[in-house]
Formats: structure tokens, C-alpha cells, sequence
């Protein structure tokens, strides 16, 4: 897609359903607690539901729709499918144009990089950088590679690694802040709050 070739999104993985399941906890929860939170304790409480919904979704878009951190082969200038240089072999996955190298690996720091701990993947047709691996979900090699998240429908890698960890904390706290405060907490000190009132003014 020409979205994912200028910004690196909008593409998913393999198990696209996973995405979409966690969207739909998300939505349900918004709207079971956020109307709770309005009756029991106040507006307050509500805004706070709907910036956990807000900040869990767009970091749930940003995880499964975004490159985790695909290693694609370069054409020229580059290593080819064959450890040679130029002429770089697309791989069956046909990912094209990462960064430019002058050099192949074999322990020289051309451009600035050690191309001694580079693996080669005869799947990807694709040098790997010493912290890739490839996934055999996605059929990718990827930099930074953590474990492939059926619930993300993709890899966890170097480029949404930030954005899985931010998802995975805000849903917890929603979950506790749901659960703890909107549920007990809240409004049992509002309803406390509430009865003083009333037998203020009774007196």
C-alpha cells in the first residue's frame, strides 16, 4: 500500500482477528463503565474512561497497522541474495529498500556498521541485523524481534515495540481503574458524600 511505502502504516499480519478481538473488549468495557462512572460518581470519572479508550485504541492501530520492523533487501549498492554486492535479490516476500550499504558483511565496518554478526535468512533472500529473527507467522525477518502476538495480529519488533508496551499498560490500568474505582471505591465514597449532604440539610 502507498500509506505503508511513505509512513510505514497500514498494513497487518496474519492473524488480523486478534486486532480486532481486543477492539472489541475495548469498546465494550467504554461502554458498560463510562455510563456507570457518569451515574455513580461524575463527569470526571467518565473523561477518564473515554482517555483510556482513546489512548488503548490508537496505540492498538499504531501496533497492528504499523511495521514492526521488517528487514527488506536493497536494490544496487547493496548485498545481493548471493552474499554478493549489487543486484540485491527481492526475496519471495518481495520487500524492497531499507538503508544503502557499500560493503557486505565479512567483519568490515563500511558505512559505519560491523557486518560481522549478520545473518543470512535463505527464506527472506535478506541479510538479518544480529538482533532479527525470522518469524515463521509472518514469513518476515524482523529487527528487534520480541515474539509474534496473535492478539496484535503481528510481530513485536524494534518500530512497535513502544507502541505494544504503552497498549499492555493502558488496559491494565483501565482494567483496575474500572473495576477498583469505578465499580467500589467511587461510588461508595460519593454515596458517603451524598447522605452527609442529606442529613445536613435535614438538620
Amino acid at each position: 500500500p502507498r500509506c505503508y511505502e511513505m509512513v510505514g502504516f497500514g498494513v497487518v499480519g496474519p492473524h488480523w482477528f486478534g486486532p480486532l478481538c481486543c477492539q472489541g473488549l475495548l469498546s465494550g468495557a467504554t461502554l458498560y463503565y463510562a455510563p456507570l462512572a457518569y451515574r455513580s460518581i461524575g463527569v470526571i470519572s467518565t473523561i477518564i474512561c473515554l482517555l483510556f479508550f482513546t489512548v488503548g485504541t490508537v496505540s492498538l492501530l499504531i501496533v497492528s497497522c504499523s511495521d514492526p520492523g521488517v528487514v527488506k533487501s536493497i536494490r544496487g549498492g547493496g548485498m545481493d541474495g548471493r552474499g554478493g554486492l549489487d543486484g540485491v535479490g527481492m526475496g519471495r516476500n518481495g520487500y524492497a529498500g531499507v538503508s544503502a550499504v557499500e560493503e557486505g558483511p565479512g567483519g568490515s565496518a563500511a558505512g559505519g556498521r560491523d557486518w560481522s554478526n549478520w545473518r543470512y535468512c535463505d527464506l527472506c533472500s535478506v541479510y538479518q541485523p544480529p538482533s532479527a529473527v525470522h518469524c515463521p507467522e509472518c514469513n518476515v525477518c524482523i529487527e528487534g524481534y520480541d515474539h509474534h502476538c496473535p492478539w496484535m495480529g503481528t510481530c513485536i519488533g524494534k518500530k512497535n515495540f513502544t507502541s505494544f508496551l504503552v497498549f499492555n499498560m493502558t488496559w491494565l490500568f483501565y482494567l483496575f481503574y474500572a473495576t477498583a474505582w469505578v465499580t467500589f471505591i467511587g461510588p461508595d465514597l460519593f454515596c458517603q458524600e451524598n447522605c452527609k449532604k442529606h442529613d445536613h440539610d435535614d438538620v
